[in-house]
């Protein structure tokens, strides 16, 4: 399941969007992403869909695990998204575990035409990471996915001062959308490489990027990323 970037309108994935494993998840995977809707596309270790280019992980991104993992997953995501929070979860699974062969980089798809704290909460993320750095950053993500009930610029001040922030910094750094053009940038990045809602994560292995639309089952992301490392 993922949410769409359109106004008003969902992002239905569920048993339309499958990845098929033949025999014990040898022959590979086929992922079906039901936006308009897509067509199915074979994605085992002979053909998966490497029709992206996100940019390599850097400095500048919020990361669990090596950048230099054999794979890593690349999602775009939302933090008023609720496939979002129902991926949030596997992606932790995933990379605990990868046992140190799995990443995790978080980057920002505010879909602010449908969710209007989107905004507001990833400017808030990006003011905590100045402050607490990567672990800020993480910190802010675990309490926001696990309490989207309560999204307010008031919580997301109760989290920056709970996990340490200083006040006065996060409020000016927060008021003065510091890092909005950073946010825009990384939404432009996921749409020019077909993101069309959220989660949208890419798996970067084996010098593969494979992309996946939707909060699919810990199974079915084992199984691509299986694919992604049996391909020759």
């Amino acid at each position: 399941m993922s949410e769409e970037t359109k106004p008003k309108k969902q992002f239905a994935l569920s048993p339309s969007i499958s990845i098929l494993i033949a025999g014990v998840l040898i022959a590979g995977a086929i992922i079906f992403v039901n936006q308009h809707p897509a067509t199915p596309v074979v994605a085992d270790n002979e053909n998966l869909p490497t029709n992206v280019d996100v940019p390599a992980p850097s400095a500048d991104d919020h990361i669990i695990g090596s950048p230099t993992a054999s794979i890593v997953l690349v999602e775009y995501s939302d933090f008023q998204c609720y496939y979002c929070g129902q991926a949030h979860p596997t992606f932790k699974r995933l990379v605990e575990e990868g046992k140190g062969n799995v990443a995790w980089v978080m980057r920002n798809l505010p879909l602010t035409s449908i969710h209007p704290q989107a905004k507001p909460s990833a400017l808030a993320a990006e003011c905590i990471a100045e402050q607490l750095g990567n672990d800020g950053f993480w910190k802010f993500a675990d309490k926001v996915f696990a309490n989207q009930d309560k999204m307010t610029p008031a919580y997301y001040a109760q989290i920056a001062s709970e996990l340490g922030a200083d006040p006065t910094q996060y409020a000016s750094c927060v008021s003065s959308e510091k890092y909005w053009t950073k946010i825009q940038a990384e939404a432009a990045e996921a749409q020019a490489n077909g993101a069309s809602g959220t989660p949208f994560t890419v798996l970067v292995g084996n010098g593969l990027q494979v992309p996946i639309s939707g909060a699919l089952p810990y199974e079915q992301f084992v199984a691509v990323i299986k694919a992604i490392n049996d391909r020759q």
